[in-house]
């Protein structure tokens, strides 16, 4: 059985777009990175790392710089094996943008491997931040897609709009995931119908993020017995 991937996706202006992934997740970085100041911290020479940071709590150092206030971030950085491993930022971030911060969210970042500390990366490749992604859900859901499987939809997945028309829960659950069995209504142009229904597992924070009666992006790949997953942004889902 085929697991919801996560499908991470960048605002880069003219070159935006998905990259597909495991659960849909598609980090807007156009509106996030902004919300961050430039500020004195770790040299760029050691940062020599890029990964993606989960953040999972900050304060207010007391420092501010025009009015701006610094707020220093734990957040876990993922390895390129899936496991994570804690890094420090410290930053400078507009006074209203500071409810942007929610546990569980998701930050491009750039690290000292040695120290743990990091700063915000502003320009993040975005293959490589979909590669540890899928890598890290493989291992946070593990009954979901395995890595393969996910390189396997980007590859051949295909994206369409669709409308949700079933959504219903199995009853099984565990580790902040849950099963759930979706169908979904691909319209053609010429006034055609195409129904697709899949059981997968999906994260409860994806799971809020639904609506039977709502359009869908998805990405099906055409085996003998075709399949979806269902596209959602990252910065809609937390970890």
């Amino acid at each position: 059985m085929f697991s919801h991937f996560a499908l991470l996706a960048f605002d880069f202006g003219e070159n935006s777009g998905y990259i597909v992934a495991a659960v849909v997740i598609i980090i807007v970085l156009a509106s996030i990175i902004p919300i961050f100041r430039k500020a004195k911290g770790p040299s760029k020479k050691t940062l020599t790392e890029h990964t993606l940071g989960i953040l999972r709590s900050y304060t207010r150092t007391g420092l501010t710089v025009n009015d701006q206030p610094q707020i220093k971030m734990t957040l876990d950085g993922i390895l390129p094996d899936g496991s994570t491993r804690p890094i420090t930022v410290k930053q400078i971030i507009d006074l209203t943008s500071l409810h942007a911060l929610q546990q569980g969210s998701v930050f491009p970042l750039a690290y000292d491997p040695e120290t743990g500390n990091g700063a915000i990366d502003k320009e993040p490749i975005r293959e490589k931040l979909q590669d540890l992604l899928d890598r890290y859900i493989s291992k946070r859901n593990p009954n979901g897609l395995s890595y393969d499987e996910r390189q396997r939809i980007k590859r051949h997945g295909r994206e369409h709009k669709a409308m949700l028309t079933d959504l219903r829960l199995t009853g099984q659950a565990e580790n902040g995931c849950t099963e759930v069995t979706a169908t979904v209504r691909i319209d053609g142009k010429d006034g055609s119908e195409r129904v697709l229904k899949r059981t997968f597992w999906i994260l409860d924070s994806e799971l809020d993020n639904l609506t039977v009666g709502k359009f869908v992006n998805i990405s099906v790949v055409e085996d003998e017995e075709p399949w979806f997953s269902i596209l959602q942004p990252i910065d809609k889902i937390t970890f």
